[in-house]
């Protein structure tokens, strides 16, 4: 799939381009360092399609700080469980995680969480939790992000949506962690606070009390808002979502309308009120759409 193919309000890859010390005084150390610290404890990341996964420069990535990359699971369908591993490997030498990154329910189509009766569709929900536990117990993988768990943006039309999401991302949480205790779990939710359940069928303090951290999708250009909007959203995100961290998503080009990258000094900004609102790590969406933020130094 082309950048013009990209469609939607999140970070969800259309998968039919087939067609995851305190620091105290001594002598030796510098005084000011003291009051920096923190200001260079930014952690940064990416979403990155399969196609792309060889595309990526791993030296260069650890150099400008980079230490998370959501990999799109399609890349063990693409290259083969030997090559996905292997490639991973080659990333955790460079101090990078790598979460393996699932569309739920879209698969270049969407997929109702529940059926027409409005019981939750329990076989789908089993088919995807048995691929998770399949990654789940690979040693080389750090986590499991989880896109597309809500509806397109009417969830209202149907009966207990958003109680079949919750159902689904409980057992998924609960079946994973049996495989892997110590998996990271993340999972991306639309940016839209109070509203997301409404809409989407995502209840946002149920979700966390599955999941590490809540990822919104923080994309401005599809909402015509401005930098300032990250700060006030993330604080309501963080104080929301219990214990699970808050990390946002942000978008590297305009909007879903005007693929054009966004300055890497802008996204460092936007970063930056993220970060100002409580955010533990800023995610990108995606590498391979803005050139001049993939050569910038982010720590």
């Amino acid at each position: 799939m082309s950048a013009n193919d990209l469609n939607s309000q999140d970070a969800d890859y259309q998968i039919n381009e087939i067609s995851l010390k305190n620091k105290s005084v001594s002598k030796d150390s510098n005084f000011w360092d003291i009051f920096n610290f923190g200001k260079n404890n930014k952690e940064y990341g990416y979403w990155l399609w399969a196609s792309d996964m060889y595309k990526v420069d791993l030296n260069k990535m650890e150099d400008e700080g980079v230490k998370y990359i959501f990999l799109n699971s399609y890349a063990f369908t693409e290259y083969g469980q030997r090559d996905v591993l292997d490639w991973i490997k080659e990333a955790n030498k460079h101090g990078i995680e790598v979460h393996v990154w699932m569309q739920i329910f879209n698969n270049g189509n969407w997929i109702s969480p529940v059926q027409k009766n409005g019981t939750p569709d329990n076989k789908y929900f089993n088919y995807k939790i048995e691929e998770a536990k399949y990654y789940a117990g690979l040693d080389e993988v750090s986590g499991i992000q989880i896109d597309y768990i809500r509806f397109e943006g009417n969830a209202y039309n149907f009966k207990n949506g958003t109680k079949a999401i919750n159902q689904f991302v409980e057992n998924f949480s609960k079946e994973v962690r049996k495989v892997n205790p110590d998996l990271t779990l993340s999972a991306t939710v639309m940016p839209e606070a109070d509203k997301d359940e409404y809409y989407y069928g995502q209840d946002i303090p149920t979700l966390s009390k599955y999941v590490d951290a809540i990822v919104p999708m923080m994309y401005k250009g599809n909402y015509n808002e401005t930098s300032s909007w990250f700060e006030n959203t993330t604080e309501w995100f963080v104080n929301n979502s219990g214990d699970a961290e808050i990390w946002c998503g942000l978008q590297t080009y305009e909007s879903d309308n005007n693929i054009s990258a966004l300055p890497a000094s802008e996204l460092i900004t936007d970063a930056d009120y993220c970060f100002d609102g409580g955010s533990k790590k800023v995610i990108f969406f995606r590498w391979g759409m803005n050139e001049e933020l993939e050569n910038k130094k982010l720590n």
